[in-house]
């Protein structure tokens, strides 16, 4: 288990920063962003969490999370994993990323865009991407999340969602809601 008090000390130090899922700090003598998990998002579950942070291993392999170790939130006394994540140096010089430029980065994974419904309303502004094949899901995917890297044409993806659309999960809730059949719960499974 890691010390409580001692991220609960750098994230404070640092403006207890963060977003809906993660309390974040940046060690700048690690080159490394510290993220400790005190909400999961999505009705997701720790498990979908980890799995989670395997599948942006897979994915997105220059900018993949490392598991840290656990702590133990103070408040509500819940297992809270703390990740990290590799520094990513942001090009602001140029323009944010744009749609397109997204789109034809996850083309080239194989990933077609599809627009989810949020609130009852087709939400364009958290661009989201499904694998057809896999029923992998990535979302999230606007222009604070994919970055371009200086002096180069690459760009990163830095903090998506994703999951692993599968019966009853989160992931395949969103895509019936948009029309996509429900799929299997596991395609290596069904073969043995």
């Amino acid at each position: 288990m890691l010390e409580e008090g001692r991220f609960n000390g750098f994230w404070d130090s640092q403006g207890r920063r963060g977003g809906a899922e993660h309390q974040v700090y940046y060690d700048p003598d690690l080159g490394r962003w510290f993220k400790r998990l005190f909400h999961c998002v999505n009705s997701s579950t720790l498990g979908d969490y980890l799995v989670r942070m395997r599948l942006h291993a897979v994915l997105f392999p220059e900018t993949a999370y490392r598991l840290e170790g656990f702590s133990i939130n103070s408040r509500n006394k819940e297992v809270a994993p703390v990740v990290s994540q590799p520094h990513v140096e942001v090009d602001t010089s140029r323009p944010p990323v744009t749609k397109p430029e997204t789109d034809d980065l996850m083309a080239a994974m194989g990933f077609a865009p599809v627009q989810l419904m949020h609130n009852g309303v087709r939400d364009d502004g958290y661009f989201a991407y499904l694998h057809p094949v896999t029923g992998v899901l990535v979302h999230d995917l606007h222009d604070e999340n994919v970055v371009r890297i200086p002096e180069t044409d690459d760009l990163a993806i830095i903090d998506p969602c994703v999951a692993l659309a599968r019966k009853g999960t989160w992931a395949a809730i969103k895509l019936a809601e948009v029309g996509f059949p429900t799929p299997p719960d596991d395609l290596i499974a069904g073969s043995g």
